[in-house]
């Protein structure tokens, strides 16, 4: 999952509100013309729209990585319940039925990502596990490689 705070850019920030600080501090040095007052009421409402702009990408990007949380949260309750209702020992040769499975059951399949297993479980029901190849669900490659490991019932 990606850090939300990655993509907040403090230092360039700091930097307009030092640049609006220092604007605001030497303003009463020019006070002698009004186009003075004009250059410092401009450049302070840059600022703060820069200031503005990046709290606004904080605040999505943080909304997302807290979704991404209780996804995960989820994933991970819908695979412990799984486990706790299974009355099969978990044997290597139980198929995988594409159309009631769990998210995180699909996403243990050889190769498919969590979001791959979320695509394949949004777009259910399935005739045939060869749908997904067919739907572009999966490459043949990645079909190939689970082929014998799932089902679609």
């Amino acid at each position: 999952m990606k850090n939300p705070f990655t993509s907040f850019r403090l230092p360039a920030i700091v930097a307009i509100c030092a640049l609006g600080v220092s604007a605001v501090g030497t303003s009463g040095c020019f006070r002698s013309t009004s186009e003075s007052d004009q250059q410092l009421r401009q450049k302070s409402a840059d600022a703060t729209r820069e200031v503005k702009k990046g709290a606004k990408q904080f605040a999505a990007n943080t909304k997302v990585a807290a979704a991404n949380a209780v996804n995960g949260v989820n994933a991970v309750a819908e695979g412990v319940k799984e486990g706790v209702k299974s009355n099969k020992d978990g044997a290597p040769n139980d198929l995988v039925d594409i159309n009631s499975a769990s998210t995180v059951t699909i996403a243990l399949l050889p190769g498919i990502s969590i979001r791959k297993a979320h695509d394949i479980v949004k777009d259910r029901p399935y005739r045939s596990p060869r749908s997904l190849v067919q739907r572009g669900l999966l490459t043949q490659s990645q079909f190939d490689r689970i082929a014998d490991k799932i089902t679609a019932k």
